[in-house]
């Protein structure tokens, strides 16, 4: 808004003045004028008496009172240039001369007379003037002097001392004026001493003391005019019009300052309102001239400056609390300002990060990385990442340099933004090393796992899925999963629990193999869920189960065989207590006949056949206690003989024939054991010819000198081989492959075990012989027995001697069956002994310690309700070492009985019974051989 003239600051100050000074000055001038001629030669008298003294004087103090100023400026500018070093020590010359805030400190205009400026005093150079053009002249020019007139001004220069130059201006108005040089005590890295020097100009000296002189001049005119005698008549009218006119000028004076003071005073008090802070305080509006124009400035700056400042320091704010590192640099990479977060990560504080490179702070270097992406931006403008690692803070950043413009759009430098991703990196290699180990405990799994999707396709399955189940990868992915369902009916059962429950665990279903065939398996099912609870499929574990239920079958039939081994021995003992019974009436009657009585016949045959029984709870006993193993020469012979011939009267169906070698040797070997092998090469020859046929059976020796079949340990020498070929149904080779595997057999159900030729097998490895096999299908199987030879001669059993042993002293026959214990001891008595009968154990202890060493045997049953024989034994040996004890059991339970003590097997005849108590009596005391020590 343009003021209108009248109404100016500038005009009323004008007028204010012409009023106040133009009118008195005028009539002076007047009056002065008017006595001139009268006094014109004591006005230049006098005048000229003033101007060579006091008007000399004058003037010096004026220019006295200038070069005050300039002194003061001097001293001051030289301050500022110390200061400004010390502040900044690492920079150099160069960068001292092109700071321009370091230039504007050593080049200060001293109001409109002077001017500082720089220079090395050794070389006497201007090194910064306000005036560019002018550096690097010589200060004598600038200063009016040769340069040795400014070398002996400088010669004498020592010290830190102010140093003041008269210097004499030449021209039509002739005049001297001081300079001032003052040193700067701080000298800048690789830079010249430094001396600042003020300089007035003497034309605005002049100038500024020109009016004074006037002014003085003017009142050495009036007051010679006021002295002059000759203007007396005139004293009083000039005094009264002076006094008016003073008036007049101290009145207009003092309205001028009385408003001028209360405007200055609002503003100043406003400007110590912002200063204090104030922001609010508001101006009144004082008018429409220059100070109420400058009262609404200031009113404006202080809107202006709070809402800047609260803009500020909500950007300060923000950008020192973001966590990334940020730097803005310029086009040098030099840092102008950052943030906390990176000050803090480089340990320094803003001011000492700002201006330095920001690799030599990120990488400890002197120059940029050449992977670093800032040359980059410059070149393209564009914004642009790198993800980078630093080793020596063992970090990794993502970092963002975004180009800076300015408001031509040129690029001025770049925000750096580095982001610490260390967290981030780590978790990704935690996760992709977490995904490996996941994907290989799945791929190396011992079970069928696959996953399907909420359709019921399969996404995923594992490489033992395809083993399990014969599928490609290509033929199960993205399939659905009810294709291996043998069953409809079981997968529907299977989905309907797996919708109720959620799971299906450890069910048992039928899925269908790539040939067709059906394979049993287990199956286990969870539903997967997402993070939003949605469903997002299942996964399933399967295992096939084929193996575990043949062997479930197997252990079913071990069981079954288990109990008919129980069963067995429980049969076996009873039997035999029976027969026992049976032969020793039958001795007992024997004893009362002769051979002539017609009964005698009948009861050798009744004893007899009590001996054949005895030989078949012998092999009822073989299924309730291992075999041991009664090594013999045996006469290999003789043993297929009666093997063959036992076999072929239950089997009237078959034609077996033998085809012996005379005088073949012996072989070492159990004969119980054998005769089992041979029996189950017979009954396999019979199930292969259910329709009846043919069994050859030969024998014949080898000297085996090459042997060819890795699964059989044999040595050369001489062996006796066994052959048994029938004309049977044949075996491929699959099955002659699985020949001698437990359990394995061609049979049906409930036709065999598959025990038979396995247990063959680790016979004839026990006797260090081999088994060799040859069939083809349709044109039967032969089974070859490869046997060491034995250089001795084969055992033959000579007819028993019925020589009864007779005795005497005191048995005590101990038995829970009362008719045996009856049977037992008339036995005894017969053959002379003296006999003492206790139904059990306890009973046996008390009549033993009632008779105190009267008993010479103790006739000892082991299997009997409450004690049993061996705990009965340890309690008779407790009360009497020596004590003799023959035991007896029907449950071939000999092999748990401690070595050295004397065993009678059930059943027995009195020839038997006659030579064990013998034995037992005569074998001593028991002390030389104490069993189970």
């Amino acid at each position: 808004m343009k003021i209108p003239v009248l109404k100016s600051f500038k005009f009323r100050i004008m007028l204010l003045g012409i009023v106040a000074w133009l009118i008195p000055l005028a009539a002076t001038f007047l009056a002065i004028g008017l006595f001139c001629s009268n006094l014109k030669r004591e006005f230049h008298r006098s005048l000229a008496h003033l101007e060579t003294q006091d008007g000399r004087r004058f003037q010096e103090q004026q220019y006295a009172s200038l070069s005050r100023q300039i002194r003061q400026k001097a001293l001051d500018a030289a301050l500022e240039v110390t200061q400004h070093l010390q502040s900044h020590p690492h920079k150099t010359w160069e960068d001292l001369r092109r700071d321009q805030e370091f230039r504007s400190i050593a080049a200060q205009p001293i109001g409109v007379i002077g001017q500082t400026f720089l220079f090395d005093p050794k070389e006497r150079r201007i090194l910064i003037h306000e005036h560019s053009q002018l550096e690097g002249q010589e200060v004598g020019k600038i200063l009016g002097l040769q340069n040795d007139d400014l070398q002996a001004h400088l010669s004498d220069f020592t010290g830190n001392n102010l140093y003041q130059l008269a210097l004499d201006r030449e021209g039509a108005a002739k005049s001297r004026y001081d300079a001032y040089l003052v040193p700067v005590p701080v000298k800048p890295p690789q830079g010249p001493d430094l001396m600042v020097a003020a300089l007035p100009y003497p034309e605005e000296m002049d100038q500024i003391t020109a009016p004074a002189r006037t002014i003085f001049k003017t009142a050495l005119n009036l007051s010679q005019s006021l002295l002059d005698t000759q203007l007396g008549q005139f004293h009083r009218y000039i005094l009264i019009f002076l006094v008016i006119l003073g008036g007049l000028g101290t009145i207009s004076s003092l309205t001028l300052v009385r408003h001028l003071t209360r405007q200055l005073a609002s503003l100043t008090k406003a400007a110590e309102a912002y200063n204090a802070g104030d922001l609010d305080y508001r101006l009144p509006q004082t008018g429409a001239d220059e100070l109420g124009r400058l009262a609404q400035t200031l009113d404006r700056m202080a809107v202006n400056l709070k809402e800047n400042t609260v803009s500020k320091t909500e950007w300060e704010n923000t950008f020192n609390v973001i966590p990334d590192q940020i730097m803005v640099l310029d086009t040098r990479q030099r840092i102008l300002r950052l943030n906390r977060a990176a000050a803090a990560f480089f340990g320094l504080t803003a001011e000492e990060a700002i201006g330095r490179p920001c690799y030599e702070l990120m990488h400890q270097t002197s120059v940029p990385s050449p992977s670093c992406i800032f040359r980059r931006v410059l070149e393209r403008g564009e914004e642009s990442q790198i993800e980078c690692c630093m080793e020596n803070h063992d970090r990794t950043f993502l970092v963002t340099l975004t180009p800076i413009r300015d408001l031509e759009g040129k690029i001025i430098g770049g925000v750096h933004v580095a982001r610490d991703i260390t967290t981030h990196k780590l978790m990704e290699k935690e996760l992709a090393q977490t995904s490996h180990f996941l994907n290989q405990l799945i791929d190396s799994a011992p079970l069928a796992v696959g996953v399907v999707n909420r359709e019921g396709v399969f996404t995923h399955v594992n490489p033992q899925a395809f083993k399990e189940y014969g599928y490609s990868s290509e033929e199960i992915l993205n399939t659905h999963y009810a294709r291996l369902y043998a069953s409809e009916g079981e997968r529907r059962q299977i989905l309907e629990e797996l919708r109720e429950r959620g799971e299906v665990l450890h069910r048992q279903v039928h899925l269908r193999h790539k040939d067709g065939h059906l394979v049993p398996s287990r199956l286990s099912i969870r539903k997967l869920w997402g993070d939003n609870g949605e469903l997002l499929g299942s996964v399933t574990l399967g295992s096939n189960i084929s193996e575990e239920i043949s062997l479930q079958q197997q252990l079913e039939k071990a069981q079954k065989q288990e109990a008919i081994a129980t069963l067995a021995g429980g049969l076996a003992h009873n039997f035999n207590n029976l027969l026992t019974v049976i032969l020793g009436l039958t001795s007992l009657m024997l004893g009362k006949t002769t051979p002539e009585d017609p009964l005698y016949t009948d009861l050798k045959n009744v004893e007899n056949q009590a001996l054949a029984g005895q030989e078949i709870t012998k092999k009822l006993l073989t299924f309730c206690r291992p075999a041991i193993n009664e090594i013999h020469p045996l006469d290999l012979n003789q043993l297929v003989q009666v093997t063959a011939d036992m076999f072929a009267q239950t089997r009237k169906e078959l034609n077996v024939t033998l085809d012996l070698a005379p005088d073949l040797p012996a072989v070492e070997g159990d004969r119980g054991q054998m005769q089992q092998v041979l029996m189950n090469l017979l009954i396999n020859a019979w199930q292969a010819m259910p329709a009846g046929g043919e069994v050859r059976i030969r024998t014949w020796t080898w000297d085996l000198t090459d042997w060819q079949d890795p699964a059989w340990e044999v040595h050369p020498g001489p062996y006796v081989c066994l052959s048994v070929r029938d004309t049977g149904e044949g075996m491929d080779a699959e099955t002659l492959s699985r020949l001698f595997e437990p359990f394995f057999t061609t049979k049906t159900s409930g036709q065999g075990s598959g025990l038979g030729l396995a247990s063959a097998q680790r016979i004839i490895k026990n006797h260090r012989g081999a088994i060799q096999v040859s069939s083809q299908k349709g044109q039967g199987s032969t089974f070859t027995l490869f046997l060491p030879a034995s250089p001795s001669p084969p055992q033959s059993c000579s007819p028993r001697k019925d020589n009864l042993v007779a005795g005497q002293g005191t048995v005590l026959v101990v038995d829970d069956e009362p008719l045996l214990r009856n049977v037992a001891a008339r036995l005894l008595e017969c053959l002379g002994y003296r006999v003492l009968t206790a139904p059990g154990g306890e009973s046996a202890v008390q009549i033993f310690q009632e008779n105190n060493g009267g008993i010479d045997l103790v006739l000892l049953d082991l299997i009997m309700p409450g004690i049993n024989g061996l705990q009965t034994w340890e309690q008779l040996r407790a009360f009497n070492p020596e004590v003799r004890v023959l035991f007896c059991s029907g449950c071939g339970e000999e092999e748990k009985l401690p070595p050295g003590v004397d065993f009678l097997s059930k059943p027995y005849s009195l020839q038997i019974l006659s030579e064990k108590v013998a034995a037992a009596l005569s074998r001593g005391s028991g002390k030389e051989n104490p069993p189970g020590e």
